[in-house]
């Protein structure tokens, strides 16, 4: 090799081992939790803006929305709450101070999202305050403080108080083996499924016969009970909607294996989609798909078919 091709190369060893010697003795900035307070230990978070505000509270390791509405919280709003937010760290170096720090990240209390978290034995409590300004990662400030700090995600975005994000959508989950059978009555027939086993049957005032057990109609049935939801809640219209549930277009009575009994009660709304009640409680009316109501008011005849 030539001696100048030498020094080159030694000279570019050199470089690139000053490179990884500097990056490796390079000081990382320390970060710090933003909630200081043990995932186990959090027994309450209140989420609100100037549009609402959501109160939640853990029972027996599972989560509930207490405020407005009393509900099961959605998991997975709950995960990520957790995951994205009070599990997360933040760089110790804040990204300015003072009033004009709060106004210029738009972190005023009137204008930020707050977020409250407390322990479960309602003494310690962390009150933080998000915004986000277009960027890609959001601003944040403790209340009361007037420094402000950056969390690398959207908080703002994506933990709005909007109810519907954080109600569970689940309207009825029951497994196949939890099922005994199934009454239906609607204008054109009434008919009851029973499981025996691993064997559905159909009877109504006319007929009675084995489904078969490749039988897609009984196969879409059993699939909509084990997971029916839904993200469009309708509260507080009894009223509204009193006449329709007189005369419904479907009633589903479940009878289920722990000797007790679910009723779903379908009104229709507009032409794509149904109202259900469950259980004769129309202080919550849910916004189920035509596909949902259709499974249940099948003729006979769909339950005989072989599918394959």
């Amino acid at each position: 090799m030539k001696r100048n091709k030498l020094i080159l190369l030694i000279i570019l060893l050199v470089l690139i081992g000053a490179y990884f010697v500097l990056k490796l003795n390079q000081p990382e900035e320390k970060q710090t939790r933003i909630f200081d307070l043990d995932s186990l230990s959090i027994g309450t978070i209140e989420i609100y803006d100037q549009s609402d505000t959501l109160k939640f509270a853990i029972k027996d390791g599972t989560w509930y929305l207490t405020s407005p509405v009393a509900w099961a919280a959605d998991t997975l709003s709950i995960q990520a709450l957790f995951k994205d937010v009070l599990m997360a760290k933040s760089p110790k170096t804040s990204m300015g101070e003072g009033k004009e720090a709060i106004a210029n990240f738009r972190l005023k209390d009137n204008q930020a999202l707050h977020i409250i978290a407390g322990d479960k034995k309602g003494k310690k409590r962390i009150h933080t305050m998000f915004s986000n300004m277009g960027n890609p990662y959001d601003y944040f400030r403790y209340y009361g403080s007037n420094k402000v700090y950056q969390i690398k995600s959207k908080v703002a975005r994506n933990f709005s108080t909007e109810l519907s994000s954080w109600r569970s959508p689940t309207i009825v989950h029951h497994y196949e083996e939890e099922l005994l059978s199934i009454d239906v009555v609607h204008p054109k027939n009434s008919f009851t499924l029973t499981r025996k086993g691993y064997e559905w049957f159909y009877k109504d005032a006319i007929e009675a016969f084995p489904i078969p057990p490749t039988n897609r109609a009984i196969m879409k049935v059993v699939n909509i009970l084990a997971n029916m939801d839904t993200y469009i809640f309708i509260d507080d219209k009894q009223e509204e909607y009193a006449a329709k549930f007189a005369k419904p277009d479907c009633t589903v009575t479940l009878h289920l294996v722990n000797n007790q009994t679910q009723v779903l009660t379908f009104v229709k709304a507009n032409d794509d989609n149904y109202l259900l009640m469950v259980d004769g409680d129309a202080s919550v009316l849910f916004t189920v798909t035509y596909d949902t109501f259709f499974r249940f008011i099948r003729h006979a005849a769909v339950f005989r078919e072989v599918s394959y």
